[in-house]
């Protein structure tokens, strides 16, 4: 028996405006790597967690983060991938993303190259989302699957945060007045992590702020993978 990893991704759109929906969210123009946020549960059933971060504004940062997160993937034994909704996102997110970072800067990128085989080639893809709306109704989300089965994910609340941002003088109407983070949300906080850390202010209040919000989030998202497909089948009553 060996162990399993859980994926999920953070991304930013910089060539659309703030809040702005995405034309086609299969299409990878529209988004670039943000953050990779790892999940890996032991054949003994130990859980480890890590979020590995962009740490420039190129697309060879965009390519050294895909190496990292195989490298991190090869150093563990495992034969499954979770995601949710990842055969619809994640997964296609990614591979895209590694062949236009690669065109983009001219780079083999063979550690890129890596992770696209695992992904591929070598991981079995467990992606939980489909089940979860057959049972639950289309377009349930990661947390409310979790709370129908009895999981209580952890909110990320912007105003524990001294990030700097207002969330509520730049969210349309619609957004406004929520504490938590929403996914809507992360680009807001993942562009603006991005720059400082492009520009080396990674000491700075402001940029220590965005990545503990931006962890705490992206954590939750994945911590909680493992319970909820274990859990399956739902039961949607």
């Amino acid at each position: 028996m060996t162990g399993r990893f859980a994926i999920d991704i953070e991304t930013v759109s910089p060539t659309l405006d703030r809040y702005e929906r995405p034309p086609d969210f299969g299409d990878p123009r529209y988004f670039e790597l943000l953050a990779v946020v790892l999940g890996y549960e032991s054949p003994a059933g130990d859980r480890e967690t890590e979020m590995l971060f962009r740490t420039a504004d190129s697309p060879e940062d965009e390519l050294a983060l895909c190496g990292r997160v195989a490298e991190w993937m090869d150093a563990r034994e495992g034969e499954t991938y979770l995601t949710y909704g990842g055969g619809r996102f994640d997964r296609p997110q990614l591979l895209g993303r590694i062949e236009r970072a690669r065109e983009a800067c001219d780079d083999d990128g063979e550690a890129a190259s890596r992770l696209a085989r695992l992904l591929e080639d070598e991981l079995e893809h467990d992606d939980v989302q489909p089940d979860a709306w057959d049972a639950f109704g289309e377009y349930t989300r990661l947390e409310d699957a979790c709370e129908r089965v009895g999981i209580d994910p952890e909110e990320t609340r912007w105003t524990d945060y001294e990030h700097g941002i207002d969330l509520d003088e730049v969210r349309p109407s619609k957004y406004r007045g929520f504490e938590k983070v929403l996914n809507a949300d992360v680009p807001v906080f993942g562009e603006r992590y991005v720059a400082l850390a492009d520009a080396g202010a990674t000491e700075t209040l402001t940029f220590r702020a965005l990545r503990d919000l931006l962890d705490h989030y992206g954590r939750e998202d994945i911590v909680h993978l493992f319970d909820l497909a274990d859990a399956r089948p739902f039961d949607g009553d």
